[in-house]
This record gives structure tokens, C-alpha cells and sequence, in this order.
């Protein structure tokens, strides 16, 4: 019971940690006055105390090497590719196979970019803070293209298409094929987005769905972790998915 205390503890601090970097500094201090000032703060850090300097540890945990600044310059961004391109290896992953899938990530959902050099697990967390996860679902073509408008609108992150736009006009393109309104097509995406975030409206009309019980964030550290183990980096990169003109 008392490891399985000190597992929850730990995890909630993660989370706490993560988070509480997002909020002003007014606030930070209205929160840190209001907990100081609850009847059971002594005992509250009585129970965090022996985990405070593991937090601190894990945080600080090396990852891997970026070999130029990961940005959300641009339609096409390329800390947005690097995290399509780590749930989808993550979804692999827990397949154990290629799966032929859609990928879509909310631009607002990865918060800060990652700088040139050393990435770590405290660099994950500020990308992602939230503990969004993923979910298979199958949608219909059309519902796929009201997903498309809404990239266009935003530039959110993607995989699996090639879109181009000019003007109120665009092509997206699926293995060199133009979207079939009749047919169906699976989508590796946010709980959140599936739940209405964003203002995606897809997640009404699901053919099926399967959450994976799995967090984008684990997602992201588990595949920076893959790439030092096979003695690559994380090379940034744009490859003209997302192509916007005017």
C-alpha cells in the first residue's frame, strides 16, 4: 500500500509540476498562500518530502539530442511533425506493426518549442503538460474533410496526408489518393480533440473508437528514448505536408 501511495504522490506532482509553470505569477503565489494556509500543510509535507528530491531527478532526466530548435514557425511546424511522428511511432509501438493511420495533433495543445541541444524529461512537460492521451477512432470521409478546414484555419499538426491550399481552395491528398467522401479512415489522435476540444466536431459522429490509455507525453519521452537507443537524434524537419497559398 505504501508503494502504491508513493507511486500515486509522485505522479501527481509530475502533473503539478508541469502544470504550475503555465500560470502567472500572481496566481502561483495565490496557490502556494493557499496551500500553506490549510489546517493540514505540515502533514502534506510530511508525506511529499521523501519524494521531492526523486521529482527532481526525474525531471532533470537527459533524453536525447536536438540538433536544431523544434519550433511552431510556420504553417507546417517542426516540433508539430516531431510529435506526430512520436505517437505514431508510439501507436506502432503498442501495435507491433505499421499501422496505415491518420495522425492529428492540436497546434495549441504543444506549448513551448524545444530548444537546440539536450532534451529532457522537464523539456517533454513543457511541451505537453496536459495528460491528454490517445485514441483510435474511424470516421467517414466527410467527416475528414471538415478536419482538413479546421487545419487550415489553425495549422494543426498532422500525418498520414499532403494537403495544399490557395486561396478557399485546397487538395489534400491520403497514399496518392484524393478523400472519398463514402469511404472510412482511421485517425491516431487527442482524447481531448475526440471530446469537442478545439472546436472539432468529429467526435459525434464516430464509427468506432479505442482509447489507447496511453498519454501523448509518454508517447513523446518513450520515442526520445527509442531514438538514443538506436543512436539517432531528433533532426527537425519540414517535407511540404501542409502547403498554404495565397
Amino acid at each position: 500500500m505504501l508503494r502504491k501511495t508513493g507511486i500515486f504522490v509522485l505522479f501527481f506532482l509530475l502533473a503539478f509540476w508541469a502544470c504550475r509553470t503555465h500560470y502567472s505569477v500572481n496566481k502561483k503565489e495565490a496557490q502556494h498562500q493557499s496551500l500553506k494556509g490549510t489546517a493540514s500543510s505540515a502533514k502534506f509535507d510530511s508525506i511529499i518530502s521523501p519524494y521531492s528530491k526523486v521529482l527532481g531527478t526525474e525531471m532533470k532526466k537527459e533524453l536525447v539530442v536536438c540538433t536544431a530548435d523544434l519550433t511552431k514557425d510556420g504553417n507546417e511546424t517542426a516540433i508539430g511533425n516531431f510529435v506526430c511522428d512520436a505517437v505514431k511511432w508510439a501507436y506502432d509501438s503498442l501495435e507491433k506493426a505499421k499501422q496505415n493511420v491518420i495522425v492529428l495533433m492540436n497546434r495549441g495543445g504543444l506549448r513551448v518549442n524545444i530548444n537546440k541541444g539536450m532534451v529532457t524529461v522537464n523539456s517533454i512537460f513543457e511541451v505537453m503538460p496536459f495528460d491528454n492521451e490517445l485514441e483510435v477512432v474511424v470516421i467517414s470521409g466527410k467527416e475528414l474533410e471538415e478536419i482538413i478546414q479546421r487545419i487550415l484555419e489553425k495549422k494543426h499538426a498532422f500525418l498520414g496526408m499532403m494537403i495544399h491550399a490557395e486561396d478557399k481552395n485546397y487538395a489534400a491528398i491520403i497514399d496518392g489518393k484524393a478523400i472519398q467522401p463514402e469511404l472510412n479512415y482511421t485517425l491516431l489522435t487527442a482524447d481531448f480533440l475526440v471530446s469537442g476540444g478545439d472546436g472539432f466536431t468529429f467526435g459525434q459522429h464516430l464509427l468506432s473508437e479505442k482509447k489507447l490509455n496511453f498519454k501523448i507525453r509518454d508517447a513523446m519521452i518513450n520515442y526520445c528514448r527509442h531514438l538514443k537507443y538506436i543512436g539517432k537524434t531528433i533532426s527537425p524537419y519540414k517535407d511540404g505536408r501542409l502547403e498554404i497559398s495565397k
